[in-house]
């Protein structure tokens, strides 16, 4: 009710308003119609920087959440959205199904905590547990850790988790550090998701896409088979196949680029 009282009196003298997405402000133009001849409206994602990754060679950092053990090491690396349980709950159950076709992986989840600091705020565990899941083939490390040290595990494990939101219009930008992370990408995407045409363009990763809350049970149903498709997907990978200069528009520089593009809208105006 808050919201509804402050959106109008927050947004009404905005001259710029942007989202990852056109979806993250596509509803404050609904609300707000007279935006339209007052305001410029831009997408524009987070994007990655090849530049970070390169710099953890000359750093020498080093992981230290976990070690390789020989099992498939699959990284999750950022909060969790509230809308994203659901699709991880019918992982989770799917898992727990097959769970002997999970005995040789491990899903590490990194930074998913309550709050930024807080090394026991555990929003995964409970889930786990629930499913027989814990310590086994589910770990979590709820504690935000720098953002170099992200990009270390990221380039340690064997390859990268996404996991979306039921809501369509949520690009994570975690899908960027993945793809330049050098490794291959299992994605679970609504499929009104952008970030699912970007997996798929660079020839990163694999997706299971699903359409909303309504769609859990056909989640749970094809995680299994999409998940072997993944190794078979991983067994082949180069990190040489994917398209780098498809993801040129997505670096620190070309988003930037928009930005000022933008600005410069507003400029001339």
């Amino acid at each position: 009710k808050i919201a509804k009282w402050l959106e109008p009196k927050a947004v009404q003298y905005a001259s710029l308003i942007t989202g990852v997405a056109e979806g993250y402000y596509k509803a404050v133009i609904d609300r707000n119609p007279a935006l339209k001849s007052s305001c410029v409206f831009g997408a524009m994602p987070y994007g990655g920087e090849v530049a970070d990754h390169l710099q953890l060679k000359e750093l020498r950092l080093q992981p230290y959440l976990f070690k390789k053990n020989g099992k498939l090491q699959i990284l999750y690396a950022g909060a969790m959205l509230p809308k994203a349980y659901g699709p991880l709950e019918a992982i989770f159950q799917a898992i727990s199904e097959n769970i002997t076709q999970f005995s040789d992986v491990e899903f590490h989840f990194i930074g998913t905590g309550k709050t930024t600091g807080d090394e026991n705020g555990f929003n995964i565990k409970s889930l786990a547990v629930k499913y027989g899941l814990w310590q086994t083939v589910v770990f979590e490390y709820p504690k935000r850790i720098p953002y170099l040290d992200v990009l270390v595990h990221l380039e340690t494990v064997d390859a990268v988790f996404i996991l979306g939101s039921t809501e369509p219009h949520y690009t994570p930008s975690k899908v960027y550090q993945g793809i330049l992370s050098g490794k291959p990408i299992f994605a679970i995407l609504h499929f009104e998701s952008t970030a699912v045409a970007v997996i798929k363009r660079s020839k990163g990763g694999t997706v299971l896409y699903f359409n909303g809350e309504c769609d859990m049970g056909v989640l749970k149903v094809n995680f299994t088979k999409k998940f072997r498709e993944f190794r078979s997907f991983k067994a082949t990978f180069n990190p040489l196949q994917v398209d780098k200069y498809m993801f040129q528009q997505y670096s620190a520089r070309a988003i930037t680029s928009q930005l000022v593009n933008l600005l410069n809208l507003l400029t001339n105006d």
